[in-house]
């Protein structure tokens, strides 16, 4: 299947959706739902956080369908719904700080050959790593997931989030430059 064919089959299924097809929207769903949970997560770095939001925006997809103006663009806005709501949660943890992160939802798991000693310093750097990005502003880091870990292009960025593509950048780099600075005092 050919990207473009996937794009019409998208529109086809929000198309239904948005006729009352539970079928068609539960397949956008199973298309969907994974990469959101994994954007969330990497977003908040907490795994229940990021499921209640993955389950509230696709709550919000299915009751706010026909607010959709361009089906093609299905897989853009429900990003956008969803870094709505991150950078919602994020400021109400901002005003109620809390220690509620889960590391191990934020790492890979080493395998079984790896030694104990090397994974215990990559799971450090890894926690040093997730408590760096916690210390980035709701926009930076929204922008910094979507972009460095999710893959999408400045555009696509820009597009998500409803700004444009220099404050794309300027964020990103923003980003960055915190990221190398707190990396910097753990090694």
């Amino acid at each position: 299947m050919t990207r473009h064919d996937d794009r019409f089959d998208i529109v086809t299924l929000v198309v239904r959706a948005r006729e009352g097809d539970i079928d068609a929207f539960e397949a956008l769903v199973d298309r969907y739902e994974m990469t959101l949970l994994r954007f969330c997560l990497r977003t908040l770095g907490d795994r229940q956080d990021a499921e209640d939001v993955v389950q509230d925006t696709l709550v919000q997809a299915w009751k706010s369908m026909n607010t959709l103006a361009e089906p093609a663009a299905f897989g853009t806005w429900i990003y956008r719904l969803a870094s709505n709501k991150c950078t919602d949660l994020l400021r109400r943890r901002m005003a109620r700080p809390s220690d509620a992160q889960d590391p191990d939802d934020m790492s890979i798991h080493a395998d079984g050959r790896a030694s104990v000693e090397k994974s215990v310093e990559a799971r450090t750097a890894l926690q040093h790593f997730s408590d760096v990005l916690q210390t980035l502003s709701s926009e930076q880091r929204v922008t910094w997931v979507l972009h460095q870990m999710e893959g999408l292009s400045y555009a696509e960025v820009a597009m998500t989030l409803g700004i444009s593509e220099g404050s794309v950048r300027g964020r990103i780099h923003r980003a960055r430059t915190a990221i190398m600075e707190g990396m910097e005092k753990w090694t």
